[in-house]
């Protein structure tokens, strides 16, 4: 049963891999609008709503859910349509002013409940949660030789999980710098992200001085084809650009959200599918269809070049993972299927 629907999958992509679509997302990256319905007020899930043998020890209850861990509120901040995060954490916005949020004090906890410092140190490890692989139930990744300019995927709204109890489920590709990590930057669907029950989409940065950012969140539904574009927004050749775009974007809706941010670093280590869970303790609480497929993924150097054939690592859940629900990875070169 498995090997036919990974026989399909690959017909899958191959078929939908055509040079149209990939000149569409070409497009996305320059002229990606803004959303004119945005989730502006959406507070993300606590971790009070998850069920308490789930819950890292000593994560407070008040704290919330994000695709890097559990914050506190305070720490988590919009950045809005046509503002800009720079790179000590004040937003520019559009008329120029500047605004400096409240400093985050507070330290935040890892998926696996390492408690991490404002200042990135990591000072004490709690109860891990499962399910758990360094932070991410599954990925395909690699560490570039060269600084990355751009990322883009494309992949679609999943069915909603059977069971729909307070679970997060997050997916995205991503860029973050190597041998120091200093930020991740991702468009990011995620579902009951901000206690909705539903799929929603946004685009985050974490951590500037122990904050993470993300844009206005946008609901998009089942069965929308979606687009992540992550790019440098200086010219060819900028080795290290101080503005980058995350760009998340909904093709049936035509609503799209866009994070402009300082990655804090040169993008080198990339990630073209990563599937992220909180909450988790029986596999009907995953997507019911049991799998996503990241399709037209195109990495590209700071030059503007794709980069023909990416060596796409794989990490994901071993035997020791509760739940273990028959997760896999399939990848070629410019996509992915992530099973669950």
């Amino acid at each position: 049963m498995k090997q036919r629907t990974i026989n399909r999958i690959r017909k899958n992509i191959a078929l939908i891999l055509s040079a149209s679509a990939l000149a569409l997302i070409g497009m996305l990256g320059i002229s990606a609008a803004y959303a004119s319905s945005t989730l502006a007020n959406a507070a993300p899930t606590t971790v009070g709503a998850l069920k308490e043998s789930l819950r890292p020890q000593g994560v407070p209850t008040n704290f919330v859910v994000t695709p890097n861990g559990y914050f506190a509120p305070q720490c988590v901040q919009v950045v809005h349509a046509q503002e800009k995060l720079r790179t000590d954490g004040s937003i520019q916005q559009a008329d120029g002013a500047l605004r400096t949020p409240a400093a985050c004090t507070q330290a935040h906890y890892a998926l696996n409940g390492s408690r991490v410092e404002t200042n990135g140190a990591m000072t004490a490890t709690a109860q891990r949660a499962n399910p758990t692989i360094s932070g991410w139930v599954e990925s395909t990744n690699y560490a570039s030789n060269i600084n990355i300019g751009r990322i883009a995927a494309s992949w679609t709204v999943p069915s909603a999980p059977n069971n729909q109890g307070n679970q997060v489920v997050y997916f995205f590709p991503g860029l973050e710098q190597l041998p120091t990590v200093a930020s991740i930057l991702q468009p990011v669907l995620g579902w009951n992200g901000y206690g909705d029950r539903a799929w929603t989409m946004a685009s985050w940065n974490c951590c500037v001085n122990g904050t993470t950012f993300h844009s206005d969140p946008i609901s998009v539904a089942s069965g929308d084809g979606i687009v992540g574009d992550t790019y440098s927004t200086c010219g060819a050749g900028v080795a290290s650009c101080g503005t980058w775009a995350i760009v998340s974007e909904d093709l049936h809706t035509g609503q799209s959200t866009t994070l402009y941010t300082n990655p804090q670093g040169a993008p080198n280590w990339v990630f073209g599918s990563v599937l992220e869970a909180y909450g988790i303790d029986t596999c009907d609480q995953f997507p019911a269809n049991g799998l996503i497929n990241f399709y037209n993924i195109a990495v590209y150097d700071t030059n503007g070049n794709q980069i023909g054939s990416p060596p796409w690592g794989q990490a994901n859940a071993g035997g020791s993972t509760n739940p273990q629900c028959n997760y896999g990875i399939y990848s070629v070169w410019n996509g992915s299927t992530l099973y669950f």
